[in-house]
């Protein structure tokens, strides 16, 4: 949730799906006679089109039964989570269409039963699942932050270059061939490797210390033991409430304020300050940064053995 909240900014979608579904818990509890109160909503969009509009409003008419919404289980409840998730403007409005914005709020001063969601349901689910659930497992399995990612790639492709310009420039002059391979595919593979780590947010350097940058909403004195190191769980770190039944979200404004400064802080600062050690996070994790670390290596291998055959192969210029 706290990825969801300050990095991605797009928590509404978690926080309804954890609503919704003690909503279903909830609302199945109740007896059958409450649960008539709140008849199954059927869509206008999926009835026989066929049929002619003026049959099916006289077939609606003859068949309605007056129910009032305000005597519906959990009116209140629905009324509340719609101002919060689906009204225009509201404070976790979702990103929904305007057809779907329309079926749901029509379904909802019908009933309160939990198939009025239907329509909404399923957007949230493929948001959650094709978006922000592998947005944030990469995230998870970064260890550096934004300052020194930036300061890797650069490092990185200026390391490039360097091998590039070593190896035209030993080539062209009267150098042992042991300095003329050596120099140029040393820069290379450690540039190669710098970029790929950058692109994959993950520090070689730190995860062979057992180290890692903080995230930022960690930065918080109820994380912080007396050695200035955070070893928070998640769960414990977390200051957003997941039971959204019993009443309004709390806004984090302190929290958000360190976030917004600590994402001011130059790249120098980030580079020099900021990490902490790994003892909060899951072994899986940290086996799969090696992982994706020795794949790095592994293709920076073999750029430099490409880069190192070549200057084999390639005679001396014998220029200077």
């Amino acid at each position: 949730m706290n990825y969801l909240t300050y990095v991605e900014r797009n928590s509404e979608n978690l926080r309804f799906y954890l609503w919704f579904r003690k909503y279903i818990q909830i609302f199945d509890a109740l007896s059958e006679n409450e649960k008539s109160l709140s008849p199954i909503w059927e869509s206008p969009f999926l009835k026989d089109k066929t049929k002619p509009k003026a049959d099916l409003a006289v077939a609606e008419g003859k068949g309605a039964v007056e129910i009032d919404p305000s005597g519906q289980p959990f009116r209140s409840e629905v009324d509340r989570i719609t101002q919060m998730f689906l009204a225009p403007l509201s404070p976790f409005e979702l990103n929904l269409s305007g057809r779907d914005r329309k079926e749901v709020l029509t379904a909802l001063s019908t009933t309160t039963h939990p198939s009025a969601f239907k329509s909404v349901l399923p957007q949230v689910e493929t948001s959650l699942r094709q978006q922000s659930h592998p947005n944030f497992v990469r995230y998870a399995l970064s260890t550096a932050n934004h300052g020194r990612v930036a300061a890797m790639r650069w490092g990185g492709f200026i390391l490039i270059l360097v091998a590039i310009a070593l190896a035209v420039g030993l080539s062209l002059g009267k150098v042992p061939k042991a300095v003329r391979v050596g120099v140029p595919t040393f820069a290379l593979f450690f540039g190669v490797a710098s970029v790929l780590d950058g692109q994959r947010s993950v520090c070689l350097v730190l995860l062979s210390l057992g180290l890692r940058d903080r995230f930022a909403w960690e930065k918080d004195t109820d994380c912080m033991c007396d050695s200035q190191v955070v070893e928070c769980d998640l769960e414990k770190a977390s200051t957003i409430s997941f039971d959204l039944f019993d009443g309004p979200i709390p806004r984090d404004e302190d929290r958000e304020a360190i976030i917004q400064k600590f994402e001011k802080r130059n790249v120098i600062s980030h580079l020099l300050f900021g990490w902490s050690t790994l003892g909060g996070i899951d072994p899986e994790v940290r086996r799969v940064q090696k992982l994706i670390v020795m794949q790095n290596i592994a293709i920076s291998l073999a750029f430099t053995i490409v880069l190192g055959i070549v200057l084999t192969v390639a005679p001396s210029g014998n220029m200077y």
